[in-house]
């Protein structure tokens, strides 16, 4: 569903579509959206530094 979401941003999908994907979130999904983007983030910081270092 995130997919679907990311997808309507970048213009590809209906906003139909989207309003129906947002509709289908949940804050359980949110949260773990964003607890997912921090630990990727966060790997790709620390591979970049201990590269460097």
């Amino acid at each position: 569903m995130f997919y679907r979401i990311i997808s309507s941003f970048l213009g590809i999908r209906k906003k139909s579509e989207l309003s129906d994907d947002l509709k289908n979130i949940s804050l359980f999904k949110i949260i773990l959206l964003f607890i997912t983007l921090n630990i990727v983030f966060i790997s790709i910081v620390l591979i970049i530094t201990s590269l460097i270092i």
